[in-house]
């Protein structure tokens, strides 16, 4: 099992002032056991992914995945033509930095009827299936991760089996928070997907009075940290490691109101159950 986290989190950190130097901000999981970082494109300050790559490394992380965030499933072709031909630029470079998985995450237009979102579905094979292929070609693993809005084509079991069904070189990156919020079994989905899961976002939620995030079919929610919510992030974990899945668990611990300690006590609790 190796463990990773969202570095925008401790980067964000430097820029308050929390830590002196980027790197000091990253040393702090790499001493909390955390050793694989992953990268975002819509990060921080926008630097060049290598610059990345060198500071993960500097502080003693790996660089283990990109997230790219694009719109590869719009309806417009010829959009998403050039966001697919971007993601692609993406995995050229990473074929130069050694980075081995890439995530998709695509920013999509929400589906107003079944009609749209069938569509939707079919669009995002399509896109996954150019992609997998070209970064197939550059030893690169293309993800998908469950996102966390019904309206979309890559939210539920349902519509996120179909499009892994329908692109065999593509895997699976496991969100039991995302389940949460589309009120779906994250453990059932966990048995549907496991034999196709390369990575997994760690996030835990739980309800609140007033505030914090809402989505189509329930308010009033907010993360916390991990083992203290409502996602079932201990029971996840020990069938992990009885099914003997060796993935890269990501640290994304989302809050209105996150601190530092907070993050700490995420990293805390992974390195708990995983080492």
């Amino acid at each position: 099992m190796e463990l990773s986290m969202y570095i925008a989190y401790a980067l964000g950190k430097y820029k308050e002032g929390v830590f002196e130097t980027e790197i000091d901000a990253l040393k702090y999981f790499y001493d909390r056991g955390i050793r694989y970082g992953t990268v975002c494109n819509d990060e921080y300050a926008g630097y060049p992914l290598s610059k990345y790559v060198d500071m993960l490394k500097e502080a003693g992380l790996v660089t283990d995945s990109y997230v790219t965030i694009v719109n590869t499933a719009s309806f417009d072709k010829n959009e998403r033509r050039k966001n697919i031909d971007i993601v692609k630029r993406d995995i050229d470079e990473m074929e130069k930095l050694g980075i081995p998985i890439l995530m998709v995450a695509p920013s999509v237009e929400l589906a107003n009827t079944d009609e749209e979102l069938h569509k939707m579905r079919d669009i995002l094979v399509e896109s996954f299936s150019e992609i997998a292929e070209y970064s197939k070609g550059a030893g690169i693993v293309t993800t998908l991760e469950n996102q966390s809005l019904i309206r979309r084509a890559d939210s539920t079991i349902k519509d996120v089996k179909y499009i892994l069904d329908s692109v065999p070189d593509l895997r699976y990156v496991f969100d039991a928070g995302n389940f949460f919020c589309v009120r779906e079994d994250a453990l059932e989905a966990y048995e549907v997907f496991k034999d196709k899961t390369v990575l997994s976002h760690y996030k835990d939620w739980a309800y609140v009075e007033s505030g914090g995030f809402e989505r189509e079919n329930m308010k009033n929610f907010d993360g916390v940290p991990f083992g203290k919510g409502e996602v079932p992030l201990e029971e996840i974990s020990r069938r992990m490691i009885k099914d003997g899945i060796n993935i890269h668990v990501l640290l994304e611990y989302n809050s209105v109101n996150k601190t530092i300690d907070q993050l700490g006590e995420c990293a805390d609790f992974m390195v708990k159950m995983f080492n």
